[in-house]
């Protein structure tokens, strides 16, 4: 009896071993992505962070093309380049700002590691079904993550950044603090990469048998309240922002209904060829 308890201590200790392992490095891949940021940080900040600021940045260059096209006038006909308009009012503001942002677009670098590690971590409690329905469970998260990032990046970030800036319905200029730029940035893509993963865990739920179509289609309006919520709190407090976050994670809802859907089909088809065998 005292033999079989030691066992199990060694077998927590070893998992809590195994876990501190895995986190160490998490982090190490994080400190990684944020000291490569910090070596290119100049470039990184004038072509890709402060980049949607500028009437020079794709998506704005992109709409005026698409609607000089279709005989339309230019959508930003004006140049503009709101970095001049930000404003530090910290003392360690501009520090803070930076360390925020390097540390934040490391993780948002290290994700795919991270999403590895933790698969190593819980691959060996799951089962050989349950393993091989999860293959390609990085690649995907990946792929998935910087769709989301992608989207967030040309799409979010200018059109908040165009509504938030010209909207003056009491007449006085906008004068942005860089931190809250900063946090807008990162928080934008970050949370917007996290929510278009969800695809992903719903076809893995399904393929385990934890989540079904029925469930998905039964509870929408209640799923429709949750995506609002998200929309709300990886967004700036605007509304025409949470609306184009709310939009693609509808989306992205319905394309798990029909992934969940696909999966049942097929364990349905998997059990008849099991029946007919036997």
């Amino acid at each position: 009896m005292a033999e079989n308890t030691e066992e199990k201590e060694l077998t927590f200790l070893g998992h809590i071993y195994e876990l501190r392992g895995h986190l160490i490095r998490c982090f190490i891949a994080i400190l990684v992505g944020a000291v490569l940021c910090a070596v290119f940080w100049s470039y990184i900040t004038d072509n890709f962070i402060m980049a949607p600021l500028t009437s020079d940045f794709f998506t704005y260059q992109l709409l005026n093309s698409l609607a000089e096209k279709i005989g339309m006038d230019p959508i930003y006909p004006e140049a503009f380049n709101y970095t001049k308009e930000l404003k530090n009012l910290d003392p360690s503001g501009q520090i803070t700002s930076q360390i925020y942002t390097i540390l934040l677009c490391g993780l948002i670098l290290a994700i795919p590691y991270v999403v590895w590690e933790v698969w190593r971590f819980i691959r060996p409690a799951l089962t050989e079904s349950e393993q091989s329905h999860a293959n390609g469970t990085v690649i995907a998260v990946s792929f998935f993550f910087l769709i989301g990032v992608l989207f967030s990046y040309f799409f979010m970030l200018p059109f908040s950044v165009q509504f938030l800036y010209s909207y003056n319905p009491f007449g006085i200029s906008n004068e942005w603090r860089l931190s809250g730029y900063t946090s807008m940035f990162v928080q934008t893509l970050l949370g917007m990469g996290l929510v278009f993963l969800f695809p992903v865990f719903a076809y893995f739920l399904a393929k385990i048998g934890v989540l079904t179509p029925h469930f998905l289609r039964t509870y929408r309006k209640h799923a429709l309240v949750v995506i609002f919520v998200l929309a709300a709190v990886i967004t700036p407090s605007d509304i025409m922002s949470m609306m184009i976050a709310a939009i693609p994670l509808l989306f992205l809802y319905e394309f798990s209904i029909y992934i969940t859907q696909y999966v049942f089909n097929k364990q349905i088809e998997r059990d008849k060829r099991e029946l007919m065998k036997n």
